[in-house]
C-alpha cells in the first residue's frame, strides 16, 4: 500500500522483507490513470515495522509524466458548490 507518492518518492507499507539501502522496483496504480505507473528502480531510505520509505531513481518520462498529472491533480483546489 502507498500511503504518500511525490515526484521523488513514496512511503509504502509491504509484508515484503526489505531493508534499508535495498533497490527495487514497483508497480503504482495512481487513481484516475488506465495504467500502473511502473517505477524501475528505488532504494529504500528508511524502515520501521512494515513501512518503509523510498527514493525513486529509475523513473521512465512515461512514468514521470504520469506521476506529474497525479500530483497537478492533488495540487488543484477542489470546487464545491456556490452558495
Amino acid at each position: 500500500m502507498v500511503y504518500d507518492v511525490s515526484a521523488k518518492g513514496a512511503r509504502v507499507m509491504t509484508q515484503a522483507l526489505i531493508s534499508p539501502g535495498d533497490r527495487v522496483a514497483i508497480n503504482l496504480r495512481l487513481p484516475n490513470q488506465a495504467a500502473s505507473t511502473v517505477i524501475e528502480l528505488a532504494t529504500v531510505r528508511w524502515g520501521k515495522e512494515q513501512t518503509y520509505g523510498i527514493e525513486f531513481q529509475g523513473v521512465s518520462s512515461s512514468a514521470d509524466t504520469r506521476l506529474q498529472t497525479f500530483m497537478d491533480r492533488l495540487s488543484m483546489p477542489s470546487v464545491g458548490p456556490t452558495p
